[in-house]
Order: structure tokens, then C-alpha cells, then sequence
């Protein structure tokens, strides 16, 4: 197993000195779209890839490294999911927009898979310092305020009523919208969710019990399901059938319990 704390200190110091020091300080030129207005990279995005590929992938020998620049500039690279090898899978920062506006809400995200297993998670908050990291069969950990603590399975209602959820809602129609609206009054509040860096500290402190996301890119959510899982989440395609690293149709549910994941779907996805 790969040392957690070895993972983390590399988190910390290529935020300490690719991204923050670019933080509210970009120039005109650094900040670039990719697909449009809402899809953009930096150049602190690319800086701290290549760094945490290169010091991650000298960690353990033959592993490899999917990175969310790398495969935007190389869509073959994630066949490394099929390898068997371990990899690597790096979001430098999640939430990328709101760090060019200088926002706080941003993060830096790590996982460690081997197939479909997943073997460890990392997700960073470099402006607060926050770090939760966890490893398969080991648990869950929050690193804050100089403290740690072992994360327990947050208490979660049993009635849907009570439950709170994350749901991406974006690009649905208004006749969607409405639908949503409608529905959700089984629910004690459906909330739109942010970046996954920041959604899934809340599934794991039990300010939120579960999510929806319409898109499963693996950068975005491995590092969290990876945690997730620890804490006795379960996760799927909306449909119910596996989802499997590198796999990004057919969206994500993520939640507390089997009957709850049930329960979801049939009253917001059928």
C-alpha cells in the first residue's frame, strides 16, 4: 500500500508552489478555454500536473498517470485503466474557474486505482489547508487545523424526507427543471452541486447524503468515491449498473446505502 501522508505532503507542496502563488495573481494570458467560457485551464493547472504526475509516478515503480490535462491533450492515455497497472488519477485543481476568479472554492484531488479497485483518495483545499485522505480497507481522515481525525460513517436519516442532496443540474431543460422542482419535495432540500472537491467533503461529514452528477469524469470523482466507499457509500451509473474508473456515460449517483441509492433513483431519475 503507498504511504498516505508521503501523498499528501506532495499535495501540499506542488499547491505551495505552482498554485498558489498564482492564486488572485494571473496574468491576461494565463487562463485559457478548452471546450468554452465555462471549461478553462491555467497555467497553474498545467504546472502542478506535470509536477504531481512526475513525484507521483516515482512513488511506485511502473505506475502510470491520467491527468485531466494530460487527457484532454491525449484521449488515449486513460487505456491505462485497463493496464492493470496501478495509476495515478490527478485533478490539480477541481473547480478551476473559480480559482481564475480568485475564489476559495477550489481543490486539488488524487486517487490511486488499480483496475477497479480503488485503493486510495486524496482531496486538498489549499486555501484552507483542509486534506481528507483515506485508503482501502484503512478509512477515511480529515487533516485540519493541525488536527487529525478519523472520519466516522456520518449518521444518515432513513426517511427520504430528511435526506439532503447535491444534484447537477446543469444544461436541463425548464421542463426538467420543473419536473426536479416537483420531485423534490421527497426530499428535506435538493442544493445544486458545486465542484466534486467540495461536494464530497459535505457526503463525508453528513452535511449532505448523497449526490447526482450528470457527468463522471474520473479526475472528478475517483479521489472522492475512493473516500466515499471508506465511509460506507455506495455508487452508480443512474440506471443502477457499475460504475467502473474511465467510464463517463451514464452519470453517478452517490449514496449512503443500497435501499437509499434505490429510493433515489425511482424518485428523481425514472
Amino acid at each position: 500500500m503507498v504511504e498516505i501522508e508521503h501523498v499528501a505532503r506532495i499535495m501540499r507542496e506542488v499547491a505551495a508552489e505552482e498554485i498558489m502563488p498564482r492564486w488572485r495573481n494571473l496574468a491576461g494570458g494565463d487562463v485559457v478555454e478548452k471546450t468554452g467560457p465555462s471549461d478553462v485551464v491555467t497555467v497553474a493547472d498545467r504546472a502542478a500536473e506535470v509536477q504531481l504526475a512526475r513525484r507521483l509516478a516515482e512513488i511506485i515503480a511502473g505506475s502510470r498517470v491520467i491527468g485531466e490535462e494530460g487527457v484532454h491533450a491525449d484521449p488515449s492515455v486513460t487505456k491505462h485503466f485497463a493496464s492493470g497497472d496501478p495509476v495515478w488519477v490527478i485533478d490539480p485543481i477541481d473547480g478551476t474557474s473559480a480559482f481564475a476568479k480568485g475564489e476559495t472554492a477550489f481543490a486539488v484531488m488524487v486517487a490511486l486505482v488499480r483496475g477497479e479497485e480503488l485503493v486510495a483518495g486524496w482531496i486538498l483545499a489549499p486555501v484552507s489547508g483542509e486534506l481528507h485522505m483515506g485508503e482501502r480497507g484503512s478509512g477515511a481522515w480529515r487533516v485540519r487545523h493541525g488536527g487529525v481525525e478519523r472520519l466516522p460513517r456520518p449518521e444518515v436519516p432513513t426517511l427520504s424526507k430528511e435526506l439532503i442532496g447535491l444534484l447537477g443540474r446543469r444544461h436541463m431543460s425548464d421542463a426538467r427543471r420543473a419536473e426536479i422542482k416537483s420531485r423534490g419535495e421527497a426530499f428535506a432540500a435538493l442544493q445544486n452541486v458545486s465542484c466534486a472537491g467540495l461536494d464530497y467533503p459535505r457526503l463525508l461529514s453528513g452535511s449532505a447524503h448523497f449526490a447526482i452528477y450528470n457527468k463522471s469524469e474520473p479526475w472528478d470523482h475517483l479521489p472522492g468515491l475512493a473516500l466515499a466507499s471508506e465511509l460506507g457509500f455506495v455508487f452508480s451509473k443512474h440506471d443502477g449498473s457499475p460504475y467502473r474508473p474511465g467510464d463517463n456515460a451514464g452519470g453517478l449517483v452517490i449514496a449512503p446505502s443500497e435501499d437509499a441509492a434505490a429510493d433515489i433513483r425511482r424518485l428523481l431519475l425514472t
